[in-house]
């Protein structure tokens, strides 16, 4: 799958966790901008650490271990911001929410193709 593919994949997951956390009703611009800024780096780096050098490129950074550990890493991430007002949506917390999804949309994506993921 190429990078193209990966980063519409993630910005459009961003765009419906975005609504989620409602943030579009906010005046402020900057949790947006954050949050693709992070949402496209999730999605990029697992082959910026594992480059396409042939067919069976992937390793470590494309497991099943490693989605599993993403997914997590985003839902414990992502509620206290979808369900507590307290959190900052430029918090920490956001950006890193954001950093996981889009790591597990890129390693989803890929184990949808032939090549599927590495145990």
């Amino acid at each position: 799958m190429n990078r193209q593919v990966h980063l519409v994949i993630g910005i459009v997951l961003f765009l419906v966790y975005a609504h989620g956390a409602d943030l579009f009703y906010r005046a402020d611009g900057l949790p947006i901008v954050f949050g693709i800024l992070a949402v496209t780096t999730g999605s990029l780096l697992p082959d910026i650490l594992e480059p396409a050098t042939g067919s069976r490129h992937r390793g470590i950074c494309h497991g099943r271990r490693v989605l599993g550990f993403a997914v997590l890493a985003f839902f414990l991430t992502a509620i206290p911001v979808l369900f507590s007002a307290g959190v900052s949506r430029l918090s920490l917390v956001f950006t890193v929410s954001c950093f996981f999804l889009g790591y597990a949309s890129h390693l989803l994506a890929d184990s949808f193709t032939r090549a599927g993921l590495p145990g």
